[in-house]
């Protein structure tokens, strides 16, 4: 209501203005809306323009006059927005339906496929897909990363994409054994482009979709381990360092000769940056060998595949290259180039209208552009073992946004059945492995090790087949409390084709629990200091920050205030909220759940370094401080969230080096060097 509230509608967001504005031109908009001169009526109408715009909600004629002239900022300049609506009156708009004669070439993120052409797309897509899975080249210390601009085909479209990575997608995966140092040379290679000039602060504190302006810097870059129980200072994994275009560091992870083995993985981290960087392709997969000895013998002698689930977001990441103005080196040439196909040109920013065009047609998240999962960067592959037999499957996970859920196709007498037990979650085994799991859940970041033996049904004829199927969920952040979860894409992720070894089956697997180092043992029934106690939030909407003890602020160009000094060597207890919007992920120290309501995946006991519960959205952790001092980073995955300021970290005080005193107590079968054999029996007590 109000006269402001009027204006609003009449001339801010004609149903195009306000498609154009809040999905494509938010920078332009924001930019002209400084915080000081916002009132909660405009405010709310470019809120609620990005959430019709990206649930493709179609948006009534506003009532009243259009002719009425703007004073200061009391709306926006209408220039731009003038501009673009003529734009759109004289060419095809995405928002068009086809025309029997003629399909629209502007269904879809600046001038992406019309129907016809996805469907001529898709299949030869088709075609494609059931090649044998292929899993990426190994290497062990020392080892160089080049970043640079790397071709991505998106078959299911029809062409391919522009984005960056590690010479392929993902990136070689790196294996490496407790107590090793490893070495990564990284050398930046993506060509020149802006840095923090191109990014605003001013209006952090509304949240993203008022401050596209935070997501910049994108051809600058770092090295992040994620999962690694290792150093965060110096050359270590230390996401303050900067590796600008064209150059090139060294980085050094010395790990604990007690370090568990496990899943882990790499990718950039610089701020502003890490969304169109590790959530575009700039990934790949660490591998913390275990020591011989600490698994049961079936289980060290399993063979095992890795999946790393790469999450492409053709739409989105084209959305954060336009909001960051960013290039791409490939060869000698450097444009801002992100999608070719045969049939159309390459997308560019168009500064003068605000938008990525092709041919006048604004970009949107539209038609033919869903998320796509590839494993290994394949397009639904297939996956060949032997009937009866068990297979460790090591999945990773990286995304912009999105999680995503894994699970076997429906089972019949006529085709193969899988079943899957988990191992370990985000490169840590269960204290009681392995547990029976229906679907396994992944946020951006996760990593879960599954066991998987698939059988025929008795009247399948051989070899029988089966497939894996996901569903990549996007959870928004809601307006007053409200937080809709939109199903985005559901789809086959690979094909299992099952074959007759002529063997017996192998036997269910027997339950164990590994001996653990000691910044690992079960923290569950550990009493903590009342000053050793926190609530950490995460904030639904607005401001875009991590918040302890109710205080933090958004993560901006600078380094911001500590969130709460700690000290290394004790053990501290968080209550954590937000969690079912914003996944919350830890470096350098992992957290252990102490405390969640009903949860099909994440359960009490189990240890993460990143989480997204499904049910509830808090929960309580704790923590192990151990050994290493410095900046203990901690955000939202959700990377665009990262980008935007939602990022603090805990300055852990004390000693280099210093453990906990208790965990013995705990755990007096602990090792706190390198791993000295499986525990001794235990006696059987002389009273049954």
């Amino acid at each position: 209501s109000g006269s402001a509230s009027t204006r609003c509608r009449q001339r801010i967001f004609s149903p195009r203005a306000a498609c154009a504005c809040a999905g494509t031109s938010l920078r332009s908009c924001a930019r002209r809306m400084p915080v000081a001169e916002m009132n909660p009526p405009r405010t709310l109408c470019l809120v609620l323009g990005a959430f019709l715009v990206a649930a493709s909600v179609p948006l009534e004629e506003p009532l009243g006059e259009q002719g009425n002239e703007c004073s200061g900022q009391d709306c926006m300049a209408q220039s731009d927005a003038s501009a673009m609506l003529q734009t759109k009156k004289t060419q095809a708009s995405w928002w068009q339906e086809d025309s029997e004669d003629e399909p629209s070439r502007g269904l879809g993120p600046m001038g992406a496929p019309s129907h016809l052409q996805l469907k001529e797309a898709r299949d030869k897509a088709d075609a494609m897909q059931d090649q044998e899975l292929v899993e990426p080249e190994v290497l062990r210390s020392p080892v160089t990363l080049n970043l640079q601009a790397v071709k991505l085909p998106v078959p299911w479209i029809g062409g391919h994409f522009w984005t960056r990575g590690y010479g392929s997608i993902p990136g070689p995966t790196i294996r490496v054994k407790p107590g090793e140092k490893l070495r990564i040379k990284l050398v930046n290679d993506l060509g020149p482009g802006p840095g923090y000039e191109g990014c605003d602060m001013r209006n952090a504190n509304l949240g993203f979709f008022l401050n596209p302006d935070t997501i910049c810097a994108l051809n600058h870059s770092n090295l992040h381990t994620h999962g690694l129980h290792v150093s965060a200072q110096g050359d270590g994994d230390n996401v303050l360092r900067h590796v600008g275009p064209g150059e090139k560091k060294w980085y050094e992870f010395q790990l604990p000769a007690n370090h568990m083995g496990g899943t882990h993985w790499y990718h950039p981290h610089f701020h502003h940056a890490t969304s169109g960087q590790a959530g575009g392709g700039a990934h790949g997969a660490i591998i913390v060998d275990d020591p011989k000895g600490s698994l049961p013998k079936y289980l060290e002698d399993m063979p095992e595949k890795l999946l790393f689930l790469s999450l492409v977001n053709v739409a989105k990441a084209m959305r954060l290259e336009a909001w960051s103005l960013g290039t791409l080196k490939k060869g000698d040439v450097a444009e801002q180039v992100m999608w070719r196909s045969s049939d159309y040109p390459d997308w560019k920013w168009n500064p003068v209208t605000g938008t990525m065009e092709e041919h006048g047609s604004a970009m949107s998240d539209s038609l033919g552009l869903d998320p796509h999962l590839v494993v290994n960067g394949m397009y639904k592959p297939k996956l060949t073992i032997e009937e009866g037999k068990w297979y460790r499957l090591r999945f990773v996970f990286a995304a912009i946004e999105q999680r995503v859920e894994i699970y076997a196709a429906d089972s019949s007498a006529l085709q193969a059945f899988c079943q899957f037990q988990l191992l370990a979650k985000d490169g840590i085994y269960l204290h009681e492995a392995p547990r029976s799991i229906g679907k396994i859940f992944l946020a951006s970041g996760s990593r879960a090790d599954v066991a998987v033996q698939c059988r025929c049904g008795f009247m399948a004829p051989r070899p029988c087949h089966s497939h894996l199927n996901f569903s990549a969920v996007w959870q928004p952040m809601g307006l007053m409390g409200m937080a809709p979860t939109l199903e985005n894409t559901t789809n086959r992720l690979l094909h299992i084709d099952v074959l007759s070894s002529g063997k017996r089956n192998e036997p269910p697997l027997q339950t164990f629990s590994v001996r653990r180092p000691c910044y690992l043992v079960d923290l569950r029934e550990v009493r903590t200091r009342h000053s050793n106690r926190h609530t950490v939030k995460m904030p639904m909407l607005y401001p875009m920050a991590v918040k302890v003890d109710g205080k933090g602020e958004p993560w901006g160009h600078g380094i911001p205030q500590t969130l709460k000094e700690i000290p290394v060597g004790e053990v501290q207890e968080w209550h954590i909220q937000g969690l079912q919007f914003h996944p919350y992920h830890l470096h350098v120290n992992p957290y252990q759940i102490t405390g969640i309501w009903s949860d099909p995946y994440y359960m009490v006991g189990d240890w993460h370094d990143t989480m997204l519960p499904t049910s509830m959205n808090f929960a309580t952790v704790k923590v192990n401080v151990d050994t290493f001092t410095g900046k203990m980073i901690a955000h939202c995955h959700l990377l665009e969230h990262e980008d935007n300021g939602m990022m603090g970290y805990w300055q852990i005080t004390g000693k280099e080096g210093t453990t906990w005193s208790g965990a013995k107590k705990v755990d007096p079968e602990c090792y706190d060097s390198y791993f000295p054999g499986p525990p001794k029996p235990k006696l059987p007590p002389l009273w049954r």
